[in-house]
């Protein structure tokens, strides 16, 4: 999406100052926060293919709405959609690649093919950030914007074309068959949620999810910070572009990282955090490399994080479960937002970032510690 690249900036020079990107950011992770819980439950009930579908025609309609509405409320709309298409894509996306693995007989592979499958789409995402520069260049916001829709229009496509799958569970564990309905949701919430909060590793697992994702988070700010550090439009492209091939890189090593526990684990969260507060306080090629550096450690752990969950929850509400890690991980990047929001009405974004990132480095390298690791195969 070249539309990540610059979409801040976009916001920006539509007149929106840092505080109100920053609501804008909140009410998306809000409406995320809400949602879903109660999507991944139904991802445990119907079928898994159409709600990708159904996510991905929301997901190009949302940045379609920035680009035809540009106002504040306009770039709201837009953020609920968005927000409605990850909540239908979150828990569903990966009970059904697990369940696809278990059904082949291949359980184990979830770790490295979800690490390489995420290390492809940030190689994807940096040619499409390196792209912004040179459309911005040709055809302003416009032709970066509707180039993006269009890639969402393909990735719904590609949701088409996936094989149908059923659930893969153990029979001994599998729940009684019923059809769809309000009563079969309000289960599955329960089950999923019953299990995120009585299973102790499954409870530490979503404590260094929560906390890591307030560190991922600050790539929402990365644009805005590095615009202060006086990159121009076209550079600060290019620099998102570096940063998401290392990011592809760390993430590709994540399934490693997923079977790192204690000490090991609590070193790469300390070091992304530390990594990400000097990269918002300095300025020039300094900072862009302690950003990107910070953000491949913190993505790796973030995405290890999932690695280890789908390892260590039941699979009785597998997608549910996963929602309720998704819930999680939006606690932290609202708490993330909303002190950044409020304290840029006072101060610049980039000391802003810098001290949050300080803040949350302690809770998050704790909780890293104490993480379960992802059996070894």
């Amino acid at each position: 999406m070249p539309l990540f690249a610059v979409y801040a900036l976009l916001f920006a020079d539509h007149g929106l100052s840092s505080s109100q990107i920053g609501v804008l950011l909140a009410v998306w992770s809000a409406s995320s926060f809400l949602l879903e819980v109660p999507s991944g439950a139904w991802a445990d009930l119907l079928d898994r293919r159409r709600l990708l579908i159904a996510s991905g025609v929301l997901y190009a309609a949302g940045f379609a709405t920035w680009l035809t509405w540009p106002s504040f409320l306009g770039f709201l709309s837009g953020f609920v959609l968005w927000s409605l298409s990850a909540a239908l894509m979150s828990g569903t996306y990966e009970a059904y690649l697990f369940d696809e693995l278990t059904a082949a007989g291949r359980p184990e592979r979830y770790g490295p093919v979800k690490a390489r499958a995420e290390s492809v789409t940030a190689l994807v995402m940096a040619g499409a950030i390196a792209l912004a520069a040179p459309l911005h260049a040709l055809g302003g916001y416009a032709l970066v914007g509707w180039t993006s829709v269009g890639v969402a229009l393909v990735h719904t496509l590609l949701a088409v074309a996936l094989p149908r799958v059923s659930p893969a569970v153990d029979v001994d564990e599998a729940p009684d068959p019923e059809p769809a309905s309000l009563r079969a949701w309000a289960r599955a919430v329960g089950t999923g949620a019953g299990e995120a909060a009585s299973s102790v590793p499954v409870r530490r697992v979503l404590l260094a999810y929560g906390t890591v994702v307030a560190l991922v988070g600050l790539d929402e700010f990365f644009p805005l910070i590095l615009a202060e550090g006086g990159a121009s439009v076209g550079l600060i492209a290019w620099i998102l572009g570096g940063i998401t091939l290392l990011q592809a890189a760390a993430t590709w090593c994540a399934a490693g990282v997923a079977r790192l526990a204690g000490l090991p684990h609590a070193v790469i969260v300390a070091a992304a955090g530390l990594l990400l507060a000097a990269g918002a306080w300095w300025s020039g090629p300094p900072s862009y490399a302690a950003i990107a550096v910070g953000y491949a450690l913190a993505t790796a752990s973030y995405v290890s994080g999932d690695i280890r969950l789908q390892h260590t929850m039941s699979g009785r509400a597998r997608a549910t479960t996963t929602s309720v890690a998704g819930l999680v991980a939006e606690v932290g990047f609202l708490v993330a937002l909303g002190l950044i929001s409020l304290a840029t009405l006072r101060f610049d974004v980039a000391p802003v970032a810098a001290v949050l990132a300080l803040v949350v480095t302690v809770p998050a390298t704790i909780a890293a510690h104490r993480t379960p690791a992802a059996p070894v195969h």
